[in-house]
């Protein structure tokens, strides 16, 4: 079944079948992370499109050309976090519908729902533009995605987040890998200093067109970029709905996307199911989707049960 196929009325554990991603969900539960080859992602035109359009809109924010095989700048762009040889582009299902589109890729969407019990929803997604330089201290960054407790623990019966990277050009150590300790999502808690050695951690290395996945737990960050040129990714980060989204997604979708991706499963994954945050007339308990004409609303009604 291609990567890129509308799958409706099948369950998770069918999907991952259909998709044959099994070996992929022992390696996260055993491992903390996996990769996906190209050829189960996504096909090489949607590679290609979603590199340009990223390109395009790094250069409108830092008012920099960009090219693969140079080193660039964050020029007059101020977002946070930056360093000297890396910034991100935010929100970027809002910037185009190619990236609309890359919220539903099975591959994503089987992954997810997976690991957290069929409740995913989109925290964020973003791109890191890296090139040569030094970027985070010795401890290359590393830090789980998962939001601990005071103390600094994480859950360890269930799974609140997971994350995966579309890497849009090849992913070696030199080239500023993917930082990670294998197994440290089962230790649940953030890292400390002195909790391992530099032989834990290694290297994810995968060819442009894979996608990296790993369970919200890991310990992970990156390595420096070592060649010339640019280290290109597109990051799909989803948390359990009960948990705060990075982003403010709910609030933002629009009638014109909902009538470009009209079905439940883009709602679910955009948090349209969730009734919380409502205002002084209560919450919205039949699910209905309050954006565009009546006609529109009628459209995007449904029961909750249905989700």
């Amino acid at each position: 079944m291609k990567a890129n196929a509308i799958i409706k009325n099948l369950s998770t554990d069918e999907i991952i079948t259909s998709l044959d991603l099994w070996t992929n969900i022992r390696e996260v539960e055993d491992l903390g992370y996996t990769v996906i080859p190209p050829s189960k992602v996504a096909d090489q035109t949607t590679k290609s499109k979603i590199l340009v359009k990223i390109l395009e809109l790094a250069q409108s924010k830092t008012g920099n050309n960009f090219d693969l095989s140079l080193n660039a700048s964050s020029g007059h762009y101020k977002a946070l976090p930056q360093t000297e040889s890396q910034f991100v582009l935010y929100s970027l299902l809002f910037a185009d519908n190619i990236f609309e589109k890359w919220l539903q890729n099975p591959v994503i969407v089987a992954l997810s729902s997976y690991l957290l019990n069929n409740q995913a929803q989109l925290s964020s997604m973003s791109s890191f533009i890296k090139w040569k330089g030094r970027n985070y201290k010795d401890l290359m960054g590393l830090h789980a995605d998962t939001q601990p407790s005071a103390n600094g623990l994480l859950p360890s019966q269930w799974v609140d987040a997971c994350n995966s990277v579309y890497c849009l050009t090849d992913y070696t150590k030199d080239d500023g890998a993917l930082a990670v300790v294998p197994e440290s999502h089962k230790i649940a808690r953030q890292p400390k200093h002195d909790d391992f050695n530099y032989q834990d951690i290694i290297p994810v290395e995968a060819e442009a067109g894979s996608l990296i996945f790993w369970h919200g737990n890991l310990w992970h960050g990156a390595y420096p970029k070592k060649t010339d040129g640019l280290r290109v990714n597109l990051t799909t980060f989803m948390t359990h709905r009960r948990i705060k989204t990075q982003e403010n997604i709910k609030d933002r979708i629009s009638a014109d996307m909902l009538k470009r991706n009209p079905s439940k499963q883009f709602a679910r994954l955009v948090g349209l199911n969730d009734s919380n945050g409502f205002d002084e007339n209560g919450p919205n308990m039949n699910g209905i989707i309050n954006y565009g004409t009546k006609d529109q609303m009628q459209r995007f009604t449904f029961n909750i049960k249905d989700l």
